[in-house]
Parts: structure tokens; C-alpha cells; sequence
């Protein structure tokens, strides 16, 4: 990010593999507008997803005790995958070697992702960034 400084500050600032969590608020603290990575659908491919309670914001739904946990992924999430599926069918789908399973985890991954930045740009426009931070790395 040493280089980030010679950056115009009037164009949009795009940064390639940013996909973590936590290096997400980081990067937007420091100023940068756009990113993308693959690590959505990579994790989503291993069977982790993403989540707000779970530690480093990811579930590994191939862990036994998913296998019959009736709950959404996210119980907020309004996702296609959480409003239609269970934890255990996820895990049923990925440990069969089903390609849904893919699908499924990349939306859930994807919207979480697109939800988060739209609680980012709104707290940016409030003032709120810090606050939103502190609420976020409170749940882990």
C-alpha cells in the first residue's frame, strides 16, 4: 500500500485480491473504492462460507456438526440460499460432490459480501465507518 499515496485522488482506486473480512474494512478505511477476488467462490468451492458470528467470518459447513442443522447459514441473511436451504443440506450437497452445492455457497458468499459493502458505503455517507468496524469484530 506504500504506492497507494501517488494515486490520484480524484479517480477511482481499484485493488486486486482483497477479499478477507477484515482486510476489506482496511482497505476502505485507507481509501480505496474499488476491489475484487476470487475468494468468494474459492471458499464457497471448500465448503466455507461466509458468516458474521463465526470466527474469521467463515463456517466450514463440511464439519459433522452441520449434518442435520435445519438453520440457514444466516438466519438475516436474505439471500436465495438462506431463504430456501438448510446448513444440512448444504453440507449434504457439498459432501456428495454435487455441483449445486457450488452455486448455492457462491451466492450465499456474493450477496454476504455485496450486503457487507452496503453497510459500508451507508456508514461512510453517515460518519459511521469506525462504529460500523467496532460492531463487526465485536461478534468474532
Amino acid at each position: 500500500m506504500f504506492s497507494f499515496k501517488l494515486l490520484a485522488k480524484d479517480k477511482p482506486r481499484h485493488l486486486l485480491g482483497i477479499g478477507e473480512i477484515v482486510d476489506i474494512f482496511e482497505v476502505v478505511k485507507r481509501g480505496i473504492d474499488l476491489f475484487d477476488c476470487v475468494l468468494p467462490t474459492r471458499l464457497a468451492r471448500t465448503g466455507r462460507l461466509f458468516s458474521k458470528k463465526a470466527e474469521r467470518f467463515q463456517i466450514h459447513i463440511r464439519n459433522e456438526q452441520y449434518t442435520n442443522d435445519p438453520c440457514p447459514i444466516e438466519n438475516e441473511c436474505e439471500c436465495h440460499t438462506c431463504r430456501n436451504f438448510s446448513r444440512a443440506y448444504l453440507r449434504h450437497l457439498l459432501m456428495a460432490k454435487e455441483l449445486l452445492a457450488i452455486q448455492l455457497a457462491s451466492i450465499h458468499n456474493l450477496y454476504f459480501l455485496e450486503s457487507l459493502m452496503r453497510r459500508i458505503r451507508t456508514a461512510i455517507k453517515e460518519k459511521g465507518l469506525a462504529e460500523l468496524k467496532k460492531e463487526w469484530f465485536s461478534t468474532t
